[in-house]
């Protein structure tokens, strides 16, 4: 009984040190009446192509959890009423996209309304300093490695040793891809030869950081990967030209 004790309280110890960080985001919001603003139970909200979904509570709120980033159309339908559409909900790493609808009831099935989402002007559940880049625009800029994009930001350079945040040392950088730290166990040097064509998204911290990253100091370089094509392959090239 002893070493069986012994055995389950190293398993919770290694286990609370494979804690991962946050690598996806989630959509909620209310739905509504359009013409009294009632609430709307049992309402059906559809992320188009994928399998994410959910169903408003009673009060008219629903919530669609670990979503990947990435840009999603969203369909709202119930019984009674037009179905609404919303195309180009962006979802961010670690942050909560806010939606609501407003559905019209009808007694005939009805022309569907379709309206494009629109970036907040300020982001309510941000609490510390930080940036999103995602891939249209990595996909933009004449970089070729992780590093090279990260650069391009105030107050992160590069050294000979690997990225410096906010003057710290390079040894106080954490960098994670996918929730997992890529930081050596001994120097504490992150490894960031990453490849830039398997990167959906980088999220990057310069203060105010969450308690899941555990000990750090000058800066958090979250990387979510895309997610592979079961359908076909993809690959891609890279081609540098100099003149004689």
């Amino acid at each position: 009984m002893a070493k069986l004790s012994i055995f389950i309280l190293v398993f919770l110890l290694l286990l609370s040190s494979l804690v991962f960080a946050g690598i996806t985001g989630k959509i909620t919001g209310k739905v509504v009446d359009i013409e009294n603003d009632t609430p709307l139970p049992g309402v059906n909200v559809i992320v188009e192509g994928t399998s994410f979904g959910a169903a408003t509570n009673i009060n008219g709120y629903y919530i669609i959890l670990n979503l990947p980033p990435g840009n999603y159309n969203l369909k709202f339908s119930m019984i009674g009423y037009a179905k609404y559409s919303v195309q180009g909900v962006s979802v961010k790493i670690d942050l909560t996209t806010e939606l609501n609808a407003r559905l019209k009831s009808e007694v005939l099935a009805g022309e569907e309304v379709v309206v494009v989402a629109q970036r907040p002007v300020v982001t309510k559940d941000i609490s510390n300093s930080q940036m999103n880049i995602d891939i249209k625009t990595i996909e933009v800029i004449p970089v070729q490695t992780v590093n090279e994009v990260l650069t391009l930001h105030a107050g992160i350079e590069m050294s000979s040793r690997g990225i410096l945040v906010r003057g710290g040392g390079v040894n106080q950088t954490i960098m994670m891809m996918d929730g997992l730290s890529l930081n050596d166990e001994r120097s504490n040097i992150p490894y960031s030869a990453v490849s830039l064509s398997s990167v959906q998204e980088i999220n990057i911290q310069t203060g105010g950081f969450n308690a899941e990253y555990g000990n750090v100091r000058s800066g958090v370089v979250n990387i979510v990967t895309k997610e592979g094509n079961r359908n076909r392959y993809s690959a891609t090239g890279s081609i540098r030209y100099s003149p004689p």
